[in-house]
C-alpha cells in the first residue's frame, strides 16, 4: 500500500444455509499505485446490473483472480465491461497522498465521490473547482475531471461509486472514456 492513511475494513453481508444474516469472509483491500495521485482499491464490483447474488455468484467473482470485477484486478475509475458496453458497477477507495493530483479523465458513467478524509478539490477541464471537506460529495456526470490533494502535508481520501451511463451527445461529439497524460510540468495550484 502506498498510502499513509490506515487501510479501511471491508464487510461483506450475506446469508448461511438456514437464512440468517451473516457476515462473509473478506480478505484485506488490495491497494495499488495510482502514480502522482497516491493510491486506489477497487472494495467491490460487480460484472452487471442487476446484480446475481444467488449462490453468492457476485461474492465469488470478486474474491476470484485477475477477472474485470475482482479485488485482484489493476483497480481503474472504470466500470467493467462486457463486450464493449457497460454493465457493472465499482466501490472504489481512492487516497490521495499530500499534494497528489490525477490526470484529467472521463468516464461513461455516473460517479458518487465522497470526500471523507482531508481536503479534496475536483477540478473540470473548464478550470471550475470546488474544495471538498469530509462529508461533501460530487455526482459525476461524464465529465472531465482530476482530483487534487488539497494539501502539501496531509493525506486525503474519497471513495467512489461508479455505474455505467448509457453514451450521450456532449456538443456533437459522443461521450467516450478518455485519460490524458499527466501534463509535463503540471502542478496544480491549491
Amino acid at each position: 500500500m502506498t498510502s499513509s492513511l490506515p487501510p479501511n475494513k471491508r464487510y461483506i453481508a450475506t446469508h448461511d444455509a438456514n437464512g440468517k444474516s451473516v457476515y462473509a469472509p473478506s480478505p484485506d483491500q488490495v491497494y495499488r499505485s495510482a502514480g502522482n495521485a497516491g493510491s486506489i482499491a477497487r472494495s467491490y464490483s460487480v460484472a452487471n446490473i442487476p446484480v446475481e447474488m444467488g449462490h453468492e455468484e457476485d461474492i465469488k467473482a470478486y474474491l476470484a483472480g485477475p477477472e474485470s470485477v475482482s479485488s485482484f484486478q489493476r483497480p481503474e475509475i472504470v466500470v467493467p465491461t462486457e463486450g464493449g458496453k457497460n454493465f457493472g458497477s465499482n466501490l472504489m477507495v481512492i487516497d490521495l497522498k499530500p499534494g497528489g493530483y490525477s490526470g484529467l479523465h472521463r468516464t461513461v458513467s455516473i460517479d458518487y465521490s465522497i470526500c471523507v478524509i482531508g481536503t479534496i478539490i475536483h477540478e473540470l477541464d473548464s478550470g471550475e473547482r470546488v474544495t471538498l471537506k469530509p462529508g461533501d460529495h460530487i455526482v459525476q456526470r461524464g465529465t472531465n475531471h482530476r482530483w487534487i490533494n488539497g494539501s502539501e502535508t496531509e493525506p486525503a481520501r474519497f471513495v467512489a461509486v461508479t455505474l455505467p451511463c448509457v453514451p450521450f451527445d456532449i456538443a456533437g461529439k459522443q461521450l467516450e472514456e478518455v485519460h490524458t497524460p499527466d501534463e509535463s510540468g503540471y502542478k496544480p495550484k491549491l
